[in-house]
Protein backbone atom coordinates (compact mmCIF):
# COMPACT_ATOMS: atom_id res chain seq x y z
CA UNK A 1 0.00 0.00 0.00
CA UNK A 2 2.82 2.40 0.89
CA UNK A 3 4.56 1.76 -2.42
CA UNK A 4 1.28 2.38 -4.23
CA UNK A 5 0.81 5.75 -2.49
CA UNK A 6 4.38 6.74 -3.34
CA UNK A 7 3.94 5.83 -7.00
CA UNK A 8 0.56 7.57 -7.15
CA UNK A 9 2.02 10.76 -5.68
CA UNK A 10 4.88 10.68 -8.18
CA UNK A 11 2.58 9.99 -11.14
CA UNK A 12 0.30 12.89 -10.17
CA UNK A 13 3.14 15.40 -10.10
CA UNK A 14 4.67 14.14 -13.35
CA UNK A 15 1.27 14.08 -15.07
CA UNK A 16 0.48 17.63 -13.94
CA UNK A 17 3.82 18.88 -15.26
CA UNK A 18 3.29 17.01 -18.52
CA UNK A 19 -0.17 18.53 -18.82
CA UNK A 20 0.94 22.14 -18.30
CA UNK A 21 3.97 21.72 -20.58
CA UNK A 22 1.70 20.24 -23.26
CA UNK A 23 -0.81 23.07 -22.96
CA UNK A 24 1.96 25.65 -23.13
CA UNK A 25 3.57 23.99 -26.15
CA UNK A 26 0.21 24.07 -27.90
CA UNK A 27 -1.03 27.55 -27.05
CA UNK A 28 2.31 29.34 -27.40
CA UNK A 29 1.89 28.68 -31.12
CA UNK A 30 -1.68 29.99 -31.35
CA UNK A 31 -1.64 33.73 -32.00
CA UNK A 32 -4.40 35.93 -30.62
CA UNK A 33 -6.62 37.59 -33.21
CA UNK A 34 -5.88 41.10 -31.97
CA UNK A 35 -2.14 40.53 -31.73
CA UNK A 36 -1.39 41.86 -28.24
CA UNK A 37 1.89 40.66 -26.78
CA UNK A 38 2.08 39.43 -23.20
CA UNK A 39 3.68 42.64 -21.94
CA UNK A 40 1.07 44.76 -23.73
CA UNK A 41 -1.76 42.74 -22.20
CA UNK A 42 -0.23 43.15 -18.75
CA UNK A 43 0.19 46.92 -19.21
CA UNK A 44 -3.38 47.37 -20.42
CA UNK A 45 -4.86 45.49 -17.46
CA UNK A 46 -2.65 47.26 -14.92
CA UNK A 47 -3.52 50.68 -16.34
CA UNK A 48 -7.23 49.82 -16.45
CA UNK A 49 -7.06 48.99 -12.73
CA UNK A 50 -5.02 52.05 -11.80
CA UNK A 51 -1.93 50.05 -10.83
CA UNK A 52 0.61 52.37 -12.42
CA UNK A 53 3.30 51.56 -9.83
CA UNK A 54 3.53 47.86 -10.73
CA UNK A 55 6.65 47.12 -12.78
CA UNK A 56 6.88 44.53 -15.54
CA UNK A 57 10.20 42.80 -16.19
CA UNK A 58 11.59 39.86 -18.12
CA UNK A 59 12.49 37.13 -15.65
CA UNK A 60 15.92 35.52 -15.71
CA UNK A 61 14.32 32.07 -15.40
CA UNK A 62 13.29 29.85 -18.28
CA UNK A 63 9.88 28.79 -19.57
CA UNK A 64 6.95 29.03 -17.16
CA UNK A 65 9.02 30.94 -14.60
CA UNK A 66 6.48 33.79 -14.68
CA UNK A 67 5.48 35.19 -11.29
CA UNK A 68 4.43 38.24 -9.34
CA UNK A 69 6.84 39.51 -6.66
CA UNK A 70 4.86 41.34 -3.96
CA UNK A 71 8.02 42.56 -2.21
CA UNK A 72 9.11 44.65 -5.18
CA UNK A 73 5.62 45.00 -6.70
CA UNK A 74 6.87 43.49 -9.95
CA UNK A 75 5.31 41.19 -12.52
CA UNK A 76 8.07 39.06 -14.01
CA UNK A 77 7.36 37.35 -17.30
CA UNK A 78 9.47 34.79 -19.13
CA UNK A 79 10.94 36.02 -22.40
CA UNK A 80 8.49 34.07 -24.56
CA UNK A 81 5.45 35.30 -22.63
CA UNK A 82 6.74 38.89 -22.54
CA UNK A 83 7.40 39.26 -26.27
CA UNK A 84 4.89 36.94 -27.98
CA UNK A 85 1.25 37.50 -28.90
CA UNK A 86 0.06 33.95 -28.30
CA UNK A 87 -2.86 32.63 -26.29
CA UNK A 88 -0.37 31.28 -23.74
CA UNK A 89 1.39 34.65 -23.48
CA UNK A 90 -1.67 36.79 -22.79
CA UNK A 91 -3.25 34.16 -20.47
CA UNK A 92 -0.13 33.80 -18.33
CA UNK A 93 0.59 37.54 -18.20
CA UNK A 94 -3.01 38.29 -17.22
CA UNK A 95 -2.82 35.62 -14.51
CA UNK A 96 0.28 37.21 -12.97
CA UNK A 97 -1.33 40.65 -13.14
CA UNK A 98 -4.29 39.04 -11.38
CA UNK A 99 -1.95 38.42 -8.43
CA UNK A 100 -0.91 42.09 -8.46
CA UNK A 101 -4.58 43.08 -8.30
CA UNK A 102 -5.15 40.63 -5.45
CA UNK A 103 -2.39 42.31 -3.44
CA UNK A 104 -3.64 45.78 -4.27
CA UNK A 105 -7.19 44.93 -3.18
CA UNK A 106 -6.13 42.89 -0.11
CA UNK A 107 -7.72 39.68 -1.35
CA UNK A 108 -8.51 37.62 1.75
CA UNK A 109 -6.45 34.49 1.14
CA UNK A 110 -3.34 36.52 0.30
CA UNK A 111 -2.94 37.70 3.91
CA UNK A 112 -3.43 34.18 5.25
CA UNK A 113 -1.01 32.77 2.69
CA UNK A 114 1.64 35.34 3.60
CA UNK A 115 1.27 34.51 7.30
CA UNK A 116 2.02 30.84 6.66
CA UNK A 117 4.70 31.43 4.00
CA UNK A 118 7.74 31.71 6.36
CA UNK A 119 6.79 28.46 8.12
CA UNK A 120 6.17 26.74 4.78
CA UNK A 121 9.59 27.82 3.52
CA UNK A 122 11.32 26.44 6.61
CA UNK A 123 9.28 23.23 6.38
CA UNK A 124 10.11 22.72 2.70
CA UNK A 125 13.83 23.05 3.47
CA UNK A 126 13.99 20.94 6.62
CA UNK A 127 10.88 18.76 6.70
CA UNK A 128 12.14 15.79 4.69
CA UNK A 129 15.59 15.89 6.30
CA UNK A 130 14.10 15.74 9.79
CA UNK A 131 11.75 12.96 8.70
CA UNK A 132 14.57 10.83 7.32
CA UNK A 133 16.66 11.37 10.47
CA UNK A 134 13.68 10.31 12.56
CA UNK A 135 13.24 7.16 10.47
CA UNK A 136 16.95 6.38 10.33
CA UNK A 137 17.52 6.68 14.10
CA UNK A 138 13.98 5.53 15.03
CA UNK A 139 13.32 8.76 16.89
CA UNK A 140 9.58 9.35 17.14
CA UNK A 141 10.03 12.99 18.14
CA UNK A 142 11.97 13.85 14.97
CA UNK A 143 9.63 11.78 12.81
CA UNK A 144 6.51 13.58 14.01
CA UNK A 145 8.16 16.99 13.79
CA UNK A 146 8.84 16.13 10.14
CA UNK A 147 5.21 15.09 9.67
CA UNK A 148 4.03 18.38 11.18
CA UNK A 149 6.28 20.23 8.74
CA UNK A 150 4.75 18.32 5.83
CA UNK A 151 1.32 19.26 7.17
CA UNK A 152 2.40 22.92 7.16
CA UNK A 153 3.42 22.53 3.51
CA UNK A 154 0.05 20.92 2.72
CA UNK A 155 -1.80 23.74 4.49
CA UNK A 156 0.16 26.31 2.49
CA UNK A 157 -0.65 24.45 -0.74
CA UNK A 158 -4.33 24.32 0.23
CA UNK A 159 -4.48 28.08 0.85
CA UNK A 160 -2.56 28.71 -2.37
CA UNK A 161 -5.27 26.97 -4.42
CA UNK A 162 -7.99 29.66 -4.09
CA UNK A 163 -5.33 32.34 -4.70
CA UNK A 164 -4.30 30.74 -7.98
CA UNK A 165 -7.84 29.91 -9.09
CA UNK A 166 -9.01 33.44 -8.33
CA UNK A 167 -6.09 34.92 -10.30
CA UNK A 168 -7.02 32.75 -13.29
CA UNK A 169 -10.69 33.72 -13.02
CA UNK A 170 -9.72 37.39 -12.92
CA UNK A 171 -7.41 36.88 -15.90
CA UNK A 172 -10.15 35.46 -18.12
CA UNK A 173 -12.55 38.28 -17.24
CA UNK A 174 -9.92 40.99 -17.69
CA UNK A 175 -8.67 39.65 -21.01
CA UNK A 176 -12.17 39.74 -22.46
CA UNK A 177 -13.33 42.99 -20.86
CA UNK A 178 -10.22 44.83 -22.03
CA UNK A 179 -10.63 43.56 -25.59
CA UNK A 180 -7.34 41.66 -25.53
CA UNK A 181 -9.00 38.45 -26.70
CA UNK A 182 -12.20 37.69 -28.55
CA UNK A 183 -14.98 35.74 -26.87
CA UNK A 184 -14.23 32.65 -28.93
CA UNK A 185 -10.60 32.71 -27.71
CA UNK A 186 -11.64 32.57 -24.07
CA UNK A 187 -11.95 28.79 -24.10
CA UNK A 188 -8.32 28.35 -25.19
CA UNK A 189 -7.11 30.78 -22.52
CA UNK A 190 -9.12 28.87 -19.93
CA UNK A 191 -7.59 25.58 -21.07
CA UNK A 192 -4.09 27.05 -20.65
CA UNK A 193 -4.82 28.39 -17.17
CA UNK A 194 -6.62 25.23 -16.06
CA UNK A 195 -3.59 23.12 -16.96
CA UNK A 196 -1.40 25.42 -14.88
CA UNK A 197 -3.85 25.31 -11.96
CA UNK A 198 -3.79 21.52 -11.98
CA UNK A 199 -0.11 21.57 -10.98
CA UNK A 200 -1.12 23.15 -7.64
CA UNK A 201 -3.89 20.60 -7.11
CA UNK A 202 -1.51 17.74 -7.91
CA UNK A 203 1.14 19.11 -5.54
CA UNK A 204 -1.37 19.25 -2.67
CA UNK A 205 -2.67 15.73 -3.31
CA UNK A 206 0.89 14.44 -3.63
CA UNK A 207 1.88 15.93 -0.26
CA UNK A 208 -1.20 14.45 1.43
CA UNK A 209 -0.46 11.03 -0.08
CA UNK A 210 3.11 11.19 1.17
CA UNK A 211 1.90 12.03 4.69
CA UNK A 212 -0.51 9.09 4.63
CA UNK A 213 2.23 6.80 3.31
CA UNK A 214 4.69 7.79 6.04
CA UNK A 215 2.14 7.49 8.84
CA UNK A 216 1.04 4.09 7.52
CA UNK A 217 4.62 2.90 7.43
CA UNK A 218 5.22 4.15 10.96
CA UNK A 219 2.19 2.29 12.34
CA UNK A 220 3.32 -0.90 10.63
CA UNK A 221 6.84 -0.58 12.05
Amino acid sequence: MNNFLYILALVLVVWAQFKVNGAYARYRNVATRRGYRGVEAACMILNQNGLHDVKIEVTTGGELSDHYDPQTNTVRLSRDVYYNDSIASVAISAHEVGHAIQHATNYGFIGLRNMILPYAMISSKLGWTILFLGIMFTLDSLFYIGIIMLCVIALFQLITLPVELNASKRALTLLESNGIILTEEKRDCKAMLSAAAFTYIAALISTLLQILRLLGRRRRD
